[in-house]
């Protein structure tokens, strides 16, 4: 599939703009410069270069735009956050080698939220007194839940999540805006999936409000198909040996698993089931530490029949994408074909769509990049990135299959 290039959201240029009505070009001719008061001259000579100094183009050059970044840069989630932190520097180097947003250059101001919800919050409403107009941020729906939750009580900021999904945040202010399609459209394609390949499902599932969220809407989907779930097991932070899950959980002997774990957890989680001897089919809805499964664990992966369903693709196919990849590699010295530092860059790229398109008169704020984010029509590396009334996008879905020690990409596609 190919991107359509023909709106290139990709280079930001700067406007040169004609002067203000109020602000005409005196008259005066050369030949007549003799004829004339030199004071007048020199008065009327003054208004003009007043004039210029006053309009709009020169009020937008060279000015900077400070946008501000909160995510897991360390513990858990550190892996997640930087990825997604090196997608934002890639975009955020191209529109400024490319005239910036609006004519203006964009800094950005990063801060670790160490996965900690109430630090997320702090640093947001940091960033919120301190006048910046929006924030990049974080990465799973338990951390970025209380900061969306705070645009409520704002009309001077906006939230961009490039990550996060859950049912919470779906539709919870206006100020508020998911790169990644809801987690819903995930769990009727994993249910769909099910009704065709099992008769007896269990879920494992982080118990918070993503996990719930997905165990909800795959307990909705399966009940519509008619498949017994078996067993529901929630994980709390507090969990690290699980094998006494597993006991539990083939007791009941489930031909099917879903887990639903977005930490490092899911790695001691699938040990424990390979060695509990499960031989049937494994879905993980969450892909983070997918090249560390397929190096180090391919092991235990090959035991069972292994699908990754996740809510999101990676990148999709086209032309800003290979060079997204190429600009990243020779960056980082890293592919980031199998992390999410696609739906960073995007993030960043929207809004600087969205302050190219929502500013009047070089002026930027949150309503009008509020205004340029609603009028997206920007087609991203991770897909097309038009908000609906939710503020939410369409859904981009890869499937993933375990075979030959690797994991093999079977489709991408727009649901």
């Amino acid at each position: 599939m190919q991107h359509p290039e023909k709106h290139n959201h990709l280079l930001i240029y700067a406007h040169l703009r004609n002067y203000p009505n109020n602000c005409k070009k005196p008259k005066t001719h050369l030949g007549n410069l003799q004829q004339r008061n030199i004071p007048f001259v020199l008065f009327i000579f003054s208004l003009f270069f007043i004039c210029i100094l006053q309009t709009p183009a020169s009020a937008v050059e060279n000015q900077t735009f400070t946008c501000g970044i909160i995510l897991p840069l360390s513990g858990e989630m550190n892996a997640s956050g930087t990825a997604l932190l090196q997608g934002i520097e890639i975009a955020t180097d191209e529109i400024n080698n490319n005239g910036g947003a609006a004519g203006h250059q964009i800094s950005l101001r990063i801060a670790d939220d160490e996965g900690s919800p109430s630090k997320a919050l702090s640093l947001f409403n940091e960033m919120k007194n301190d006048g910046i107009p929006a924030v990049i941020g974080s990465y799973s729906t338990s951390i970025t839940l209380p900061i969306a939750e705070e645009t409520k009580n704002s009309e001077d900021i906006i939230l961009i999540s490039p990550r996060a999904n859950g049912e919470p945040l779906y539709g919870i202010s206006p100020r508020f805006y998911q790169i990644n399609a809801p987690f819903f459209t995930v769990t009727q394609f994993v249910s769909d999936w099910l009704s065709y390949t099992a008769e007896r499902v269990a879920i494992i599932y982080i118990d918070d409000e993503y996990g719930r969220s997905v165990m909800s809407g795959l307990e909705s989907g399966l009940k519509t198909h008619s498949i017994p779930i078996s067993g529901s097991f929630p994980i709390t932070n507090e969990d690290t040996d699980f094998s006494g899950i597993f006991n539990t959980m083939l007791n009941d002997a489930p031909d099917s698993i879903v887990i639903s774990v977005y930490d490092s957890r899911q790695i001691p989680i699938i040990r424990n089931l390979s060695d509990a001897g499960y031989r049937g089919q494994v879905i993980l809805t969450e892909t983070g530490y997918i090249n560390l499964l397929e190096n180090e664990e391919s092991e235990f992966l090959s035991k069972f029949s292994l699908f990754m369903i996740p809510s999101h693709s990676y990148l999709v196919p086209g032309e800003r994408t290979d060079r997204f990849v190429k600009s990243f590699k020779d960056r980082f010295g890293q592919d980031p074909e199998r992390t999410i530092a696609g739906y960073g860059y995007d993030s960043m790229m929207v809004l600087a769509y969205a302050i190219r398109f929502g500013s009047e008169n070089g002026t930027i704020s949150a309503d009008s990049i509020q205004k340029g984010l609603d009028e997206s029509r920007y087609y991203g590396i991770t897909g097309p990135k038009t908000f609906d009334s939710y503020h939410t996008v369409p859904p981009v879905l890869d499937r993933w299959f375990f075979k030959d020690d690797k994991f093999i990409l079977l489709m991408t596609s727009l649901t």
